[in-house]
């Protein structure tokens, strides 16, 4: 019996002596602990580990969302007027689609003009967020374009036979754009200030101030300045226009369901005293 005693006893050294020489088993993917003092990470945790480096990294506020490609741009509705007291414009050059010969392109937005939409439109005049959103861009560095860089877009422009987006995104000057969900966007273009608290990742409510109509970005605001005074607006679902490629009567409808419940113009045609930019159409 003490013979059976002693080997039992031999065994069991050697088996503690095995695990202290292996280590500790790997649980729920912990680290292994060895005898010399080496930690060694377990495949499991390595994988899945986040870096130490990425806990230094902040979070984007509001990522743009993306186009909802069964989303029918015409069922948009529930817009506001961005400026207070505001219709649509009585004439379809300023209206999408419209050609702008300068640029070799065509207005993709809206523009509202002193004298031609319900309501009188100044420098200063306070812009309105159309829907509740996000801000996505707010030029608050906006320096001016210049006489050099609009003759290198118009130089450029005439060569290509177009304009390109980098020019289009010039020759709207200072910029607000809001996210408003489902990839749908509103681009407020011309603006001679932005609001005080308007910055990228803000959340705002339909009627808030987000700046103020001026004319930044027009070539007239080098060459004669005061007369291009107006602001630019666009409504967006993806990477087309509201209206992009319809017929004028057809842009009309669309945008008079945008903004529920607005009052009609009593006629079309070039109104009288619309103002010295209605002539040119700018953007």
């Amino acid at each position: 019996m003490r013979f059976r005693v002693r080997d039992l006893m031999f065994l069991l050294l050697l088996l503690s002596s095995a695990t202290l020489a292996l280590g500790c088993v790997e649980r729920g993917g912990e680290t292994r602990v060895f005898v010399d003092g080496t930690q060694v990470s377990s495949p499991v945790a390595s994988a899945t580990a986040t870096p130490a480096s990425a806990a230094t990294v902040p979070a984007l506020a509001f990522t743009p969302t993306p186009y909802t490609s069964d989303l029918d741009p015409a069922d948009l509705t529930d817009f506001i007027y961005p400026i207070v007291g505001a219709c649509l414009p009585s004439r379809d050059e300023v209206m999408p689609n419209a050609p702008r010969i300068y640029r070799n392109g065509v207005h993709e937005g809206v523009d509202l003009y002193n004298g031609d939409v319900c309501t009188p439109v100044a420098l200063g005049t306070e812009v309105l967020a159309m829907h509740a959103g996000v801000v996505i861009r707010a030029d608050l560095d906006y320096v001016d374009i210049t006489a050099a860089q609009v003759e290198t877009l118009t130089a450029r422009t005439n060569a290509q036979g177009f304009s390109d987006p980098e020019a289009v995104d010039l020759y709207r000057g200072r910029q607000v754009w809001i996210d408003h969900g489902n990839g749908v966007r509103s681009r407020y273009g011309h603006l001679s200030a932005i609001t005080a608290g308007i910055d990228v990742g803000v959340e705002v409510s339909a009627g808030r101030a987000v700046g103020a109509v001026g004319e930044s970005g027009t070539p007239e605001s080098l060459t004669a300045p005061g007369t291009e005074l107006h602001l630019h607006v666009e409504v967006r679902a993806g990477e087309r226009f509201l209206g992009e490629g319809l017929a004028p009567d057809e842009v009309r409808r669309l945008y008079f369901r945008l903004f529920s419940g607005a009052a009609e113009p009593a006629a079309t045609g070039t109104s009288s005293d619309a103002g010295a930019g209605a002539t040119r159409a700018a953007d």
